[in-house]
C-alpha cells in the first residue's frame, strides 16, 4: 500500500489562482469613498446643446457605471436611492484632420471628447468634487467603423479617468487645463 503524500501547490500556480479570484471577491482599486457613503449611482449622462454628435451619452453612462463598479468599493445603486451620485455631461465633440499621404489624401483622423463629471451628495444636493477631462483618439480612415472604435476607446478611457479622479483623496474641484467647460 502506497503512502499518500500531501500535494504541494506550485507557488506560481497559487499566485495565479489568487489573482484570478480577486475580481470575484469584491476587490477594488482602494479609492477613498466619501464619509457616510454606502452606495453610489450614475445618472444618465447629458450633452451640452452645442454637441451635435448623438449616441455618446448612453455609451458614456454605461462606461461610467462599469468604472464605478470596477474601481470603487461601494455597491452600484439606482441614482434615486444612492448616497452619492456621479453626474456626467459631454461638453464637446469634434473631429480633426490628421496625417495625409504624399498626394495630400487624408489617411488618419481623430475625435476629441470633453466631459465634466461631478460627484454629488444626494442628501444635500451639493457637489463634493468636479472634474473636467478631455481626450483625443485617433483612427485610420477607410473603414467606416473606425471612428466609432475611436469613440469607444476615448469613452472607456475617460470614464475610468473620471472615476479615479472623483474618488481620489484630495482637493474638491479639479480641472484639466486642456478642457474647455464652454
Amino acid at each position: 500500500m502506497k503512502e499518500k503524500r500531501p500535494r504541494s501547490i506550485d507557488p506560481l500556480r497559487g499566485i495565479l489562482v489568487a489573482l484570478l479570484a480577486l475580481p470575484g471577491c469584491g476587490w477594488h482599486a482602494g479609492l477613498t469613498v466619501p464619509e457616510g457613503a454606502r452606495s453610489v449611482g450614475v445618472e444618465v449622462v447629458t450633452r451640452a446643446p452645442n454637441v451635435l454628435e448623438r449616441g455618446l451619452e448612453p455609451r458614456l453612462t454605461q462606461a461610467l457605471s462599469q468604472a464605478v463598479s470596477d474601481l470603487v468599493g461601494l455597491p452600484l445603486e439606482s441614482p434615486s436611492r444612492a448616497d452619492f451620485v456621479v453626474r456626467g455631461e459631454i461638453l464637446n465633440y469634434r473631429r480633426r484632420g490628421g496625417v495625409r499621404s504624399i498626394d495630400n489624401q487624408l489617411r488618419e483622423s481623430a475625435v476629441r471628447i470633453d466631459v465634466r463629471a461631478t460627484l454629488v451628495d444626494r442628501q444635500t444636493g451639493k457637489a463634493t468634487k468636479e472634474v473636467l477631462e478631455g481626450l483625443w483618439s485617433g483612427y485610420v480612415l477607410g473603414d467606416p467603423a473606425e471612428e466609432r472604435t475611436a469613440q469607444n476607446r476615448a469613452i472607456r478611457n475617460l470614464a475610468e479617468t473620471l472615476v479615479l479622479e472623483l474618488f481620489q483623496p484630495g482637493g474638491q474641484k479639479e480641472e484639466n487645463p486642456g478642457v474647455s467647460a464652454e
